[in-house]
C-alpha cells in the first residue's frame, strides 16, 4: 500500500505542475500580443489624430523651418513669407571694384511654390505605408524637405540688363598725347561689361544656395579697343600739324585786314588715328570750330565782331579742302549820349551817319524833341554798306585837303583833286559805298545835269549823295571847272569830266567811299 500510495502520490504530482505552466504560458502569450498590438493602436491613434486636424507630423522640417504641429495653410503662408516676400539676395561683381547691387528674390526670377511645398510637408506620414514615417516621428525623429524652387528668366534677364550699363567700362581705344615737348602713343585699355549670359547660367544651376546665403556673384568679361597701339603713327603726327587752317577779315570800316590760323596747340589737341584706316588725321567738330572763331573775334574788341561767314560745317569742309575762310568784320550799334545844346543834323555829321538813319532806330525821335542828356541808339556803321563790299578797291577823300586817292589793291592808282560840298551844305564824312551808276544823272532841285553820277550814300530816302564830273546846267553853263579843289558842291564830290569817266569804269558796285577831315 505504501508503495502505491507512494507510488500514487508520486503519480499525481506532476499533473498539477503542467496545468500551472499551461495557465502561465497563455498569460505570456495574452501579454506578448499586447506588446504587439498596443504600439500599432498608438501608432493608428496618432495617425488619426492628425489626420482629422489635417496637422503636419511633428520632426517635419522646410529646409532648417520646423513645421511640425501646423495646417498645410499655415505652412504654405509661412514658407512664403520667408521665402518669397522677405528674401534678398545681393549681387557683388566679379572683378575689379567690388559693386553690390540687392534684389529681391522675386525680382531675380526666384520663387517659392509655397503651396506644392506645404503639401510636401503635409504629405509625410500620409503614403500607402504611413506607419514608419509617424514611429519616426513618435521617436523625435526630423524629416527635412527642400522647398519646391522656380527660376523665371525673364525676370531675371529683366533685372540684369538694368545693371548692364550701370557695370559696363568702356575699352579705351590707343591714342596720342603731347607730353613734355613730345608725342607719346599710349596703349588702349581694356575696359569690361556684364556677361549676362554666364551670370544668367550660375544664377539658375546655383539658384537654392543663392537663396540660402542670399548673394551671387556677377561674371563680367572684357572689352578689347579697337585701337590697341599707335606706335606706328607717330611719324605722322608732324605732317598731319604743318596742315594750315586759316581765316581772313575785313574791316570796310576801317580798311582793316586780319588774318589768323588755328593755333598749332590747339591743333595737337584734334589729333586723333582713324580706327578703319589707322591713319593720322586732324578730327574737330563745329564747337571745336566755333570756339575758334570766338577766341579771333575777341581779338577784335567788344563793339566789332565777325560776319558773314559759312556755317560750321562748311568750314570743317573748306579746311579739309585747304581752303581760307574770309569774313566781314561788323561794327555793333552804339549809343550816344546828347549833350546840351546839340542838334540832330550836327550829332549826324559828327558821327558820320545821315540823320534819317538815328531817326529810324529811334522810335519817336524828331528833330524838335531832342533834348540834353538823352541816350540815342546810333545804327551800325555797316548799314550804310548795303552790298557786298569789293575789297580790292578803295577810294578815299579828304575833305580838308580837297583830293581823292583811289587806290587798288592797297596800292594809290590815281590822285584827283576834287570839289565837297560848301558849309551851308556839307559833304558828310563816314564811310559809303558805291551804290549806283547813272552815266548823266539830271538833279531837278538845281536843273543841272552831272556827269558819271556815281550815288555813295542817301542823304534822305531817296535822295542819295554821290561823286560825279562838273555839272551841266540845262543852259549849257559848266558849273566850278575854275574852282575845282575848292568846296564848291551842294554836298556830292565833284571830279573833272576825264577823272570822273574814268572813275566811274574803275569803281565797281560795292567799292567803299571813305571820307574824312
Amino acid at each position: 500500500m505504501q508503495e502505491y500510495t507512494s507510488s500514487s502520490q508520486q503519480v499525481v504530482a506532476p499533473r498539477n505542475n503542467k496545468r500551472n505552466q499551461t495557465h502561465r504560458a497563455a498569460i505570456l502569450v495574452s501579454l506578448g500580443a499586447l506588446m504587439i498590438t498596443l504600439p500599432m493602436v498608438l501608432v493608428s491613434s496618432v495617425i488619426v489624430y492628425f489626420q482629422v486636424l489635417r496637422l503636419n507630423l511633428p520632426g517635419v522640417a522646410i529646409y532648417d523651418q520646423d513645421v511640425g504641429w501646423r495646417t498645410q495653410e499655415e505652412t504654405a503662408a509661412l514658407i512664403d513669407e520667408i521665402w518669397n516676400q522677405d528674401r534678398q539676395v545681393i549681387l557683388v561683381s566679379s572683378k575689379n571694384t567690388k559693386t553690390t547691387f540687392r534684389f529681391s528674390s522675386k525680382d531675380l526670377g526666384y520663387w517659392i511654390d509655397s503651396a506644392a511645398t506645404a503639401k510636401a510637408a503635409y504629405d509625410i506620414g500620409r503614403t500607402a505605408d504611413p506607419f514608419s514615417d509617424v514611429q519616426g516621428a513618435l521617436k523625435g525623429e526630423k524629416r527635412v524637405i527642400l522647398p519646391v524652387l522656380y527660376f523665371d528668366e525673364t525676370a531675371a534677364i529683366r533685372a540684369l540688363e538694368t545693371l548692364a550699363e550701370d557695370l559696363t567700362i568702356p575699352a579705351k581705344d590707343a591714342s596720342i598725347s603731347y607730353q613734355s615737348n613730345s608725342w607719346v602713343a599710349l596703349p588702349g585699355v581694356n575696359g569690361q561689361t556684364l556677361d549676362i549670359e554666364t551670370t544668367l547660367k550660375l544664377l539658375h544651376e546655383n539658384a537654392f544656395m543663392n537663396l540660402i546665403t542670399q548673394s551671387a556673384t556677377l561674371q563680367m568679361k572684357s572689352l578689347s579697343p579697337v585701337i590697341s597701339n599707335l606706335n606706328f603713327v607717330l611719324d605722322d603726327i608732324d605732317t598731319v600739324l604743318s596742315q594750315e587752317l586759316t581765316s581772313s577779315a575785313y574791316d570796310p570800316i576801317t580798311d582793316g585786314h586780319f588774318s589768323w590760323s588755328v593755333p598749332i596747340e590747339t591743333k595737337r589737341s584734334w589729333v586723333i588715328a582713324n580706327p578703319n584706316t589707322f591713319e593720322v588725321h586732324l578730327s574737330y567738330n563745329p564747337q571745336d570750330v566755333e570756339n575758334v572763331f570766338k577766341m579771333w573775334e575777341a581779338e577784335l574788341g567788344e563793339r566789332r565782331s565777325l560776319s558773314d561767314l559759312p556755317d560750321w560745317d562748311a568750314i570743317i569742309a573748306m579746311w579739309q579742302k585747304g581752303q581760307n575762310v574770309h569774313a566781314t568784320i561788323y561794327h555793333s550799334p552804339t549809343i550816344y549820349n546828347v549833350e546840351p545844346g546839340e542838334s540832330l543834323w550836327g550829332i549826324s555829321l559828327k558821327l558820320g551817319i545821315p540823320m534819317w538813319y538815328i531817326i529810324d532806330a529811334n522810335p519817336g525821335l524828331t528833330t524838335d524833341n531832342l533834348k540834353g542828356g538823352m541816350n540815342l541808339t546810333i545804327p551800325s556803321k555797316n548799314i550804310l554798306l548795303p552790298l557786298p563790299v569789293v575789297p580790292n578797291k578803295r577810294i578815299k577823300i579828304n575833305i580838308s585837303e580837297q583830293q581823292m586817292q583811289v587806290l587798288e589793291n592797297s596800292q594809290i592808282r590815281n590822285t584827283y583833286p576834287v570839289s565837297t560840298g560848301v558849309s551851308d551844305s556839307p559833304t558828310m564824312t563816314g564811310t559809303f559805298q558805291i551804290q549806283t551808276h547813272e552815266i548823266n544823272a539830271y538833279a531837278s532841285n538845281w536843273d543841272l545835269y552831272m556827269p558819271h553820277f556815281m550815288g555813295i550814300y542817301e542823304a534822305w530816302p531817296d535822295f542819295m549823295n554821290g561823286i560825279h564830273g562838273l555839272p551841266l546846267l540845262s543852259n549849257g553853263h559848266r558849273l566850278w571847272a575854275s574852282t575845282l579843289g575848292t568846296p564848291a558842291s551842294y554836298g556830292c564830290i565833284i571830279l573833272d569830266l576825264e577823272a570822273a569817266e574814268d572813275l566811274y569804269n574803275w569803281a565797281d558796285a560795292g567799292v567803299v567811299v571813305e571820307i574824312i577831315n
